[in-house]
């Protein structure tokens, strides 16, 4: 049974202008509620895949990375451990690490998540609330 939180996720998701056949696995969706649980809990991976400017202009969820979406393939997949250590200030994940992706809306987040699937990141998921809810309930 889905949280009403995720409920809400998903219809605000799909109220947006991306196609319902691209909608996102129930089982990969990360409600509001969880993120609060989530941003304490360092083993967990949550990657903002908004641009940099974005960013300094909005703020960011705590303990978030930014990886821009144009950067994610590159790296997940090729970056050297040693280089993303002295980028982001943690370990690079490995496949079975849970990756959690917003940007703004969810838009950007989910194309992240479908790349991180391709890579082999399977425990990946989607904050779909992204940026606009956290921002909204965090007041």
């Amino acid at each position: 049974m889905l949280s009403r939180s995720i409920l809400t996720s998903l219809r605000n998701f799909y109220s947006s202008s991306l196609l319902l056949s691209k909608m996102v696995d129930p089982k990969r969706v990360i409600s509001y509620e969880d993120m609060l649980k989530i941003v304490r809990q360092p083993e967990k991976v949550i990657i903002d895949v908004r641009n940099p400017e974005e960013i300094s202009s909005t703020g960011r969820i705590p303990s978030s990375i930014n990886i821009p979406l144009n950067s994610i393939d590159t790296v997940l997949s090729s970056m050297p451990s040693e280089e993303f250590k002295r980028q982001f200030k943690r370990d690079k994940p490995s496949e079975s690490d849970e990756l959690i992706f917003y940007c703004r809306s969810g838009k950007r987040a989910t194309e992240a998540l479908d790349k991180a699937l391709k890579l082999g990141f399977s425990n990946s998921k989607n904050y779909l609330g992204s940026w606009e809810e956290w921002s909204s309930k965090q007041k």
